[in-house]
């Protein structure tokens, strides 16, 4: 007989995406603390015309960028846990009001700038190279851009 797989969470305050990712040793582009999200979250990096939403777990804001790099869009706001999590592999079941906080906030972010008139994407890259930061961010992506990719609604399969 096989044991069962444990839910316990890694002894001290190891996370799981260092534990899966130990013998690779994943780079980060924007490694802390130079390019941190918790900048946003301490006031350092955030103008106050820069913030979306904000409740007692997330963060939401507009994230600036070159309309002329290839990755611009329209409306992109990046949406963060204020609690610190490497990837989105490191939820776990008891960071389910975490899970739920980020898609209330999606949700209120979509009210607020009237997506749910026209769309949107969501994006979150999991370790690098997907994933260029140490924190967990979600990325809402609205209207006119230059990234490749899907324009608008996928057509239905026949």
């Amino acid at each position: 007989m096989t044991d069962a797989p444990t839910t316990e969470q890694p002894a001290g305050d190891e996370h799981l995406s260092r534990i899966l990712t130990r013998d690779r040793n994943p780079v980060w582009t924007k490694p802390d603390p130079e390019h941190t999200f918790r900048g946003r979250l301490d006031g350092t990096r955030a103008n106050a015309d820069d913030i979306v939403y904000e409740d007692d777990k997330v963060f939401a804001f507009a994230h600036r960028i070159d309309p002329t790099r290839e990755e611009w869009w329209e409306t992109h706001v990046v949406i963060i846990p204020k609690r610190w999590y490497p990837t989105l592999l490191d939820l776990g079941v008891g960071d389910v009001q975490i899970w739920c906080a980020l898609v209330e906030g999606i949700q209120k972010v979509a009210l607020k700038l009237g997506l749910y008139e026209t769309g949107f994407q969501l994006r979150a890259g999991v370790l690098p190279p997907y994933q260029h930061t140490e924190h967990i961010h979600v990325h809402i992506l609205a209207g006119k851009h230059n990234a490749p990719g899907t324009d608008g609604p996928l057509s239905t399969l026949e």
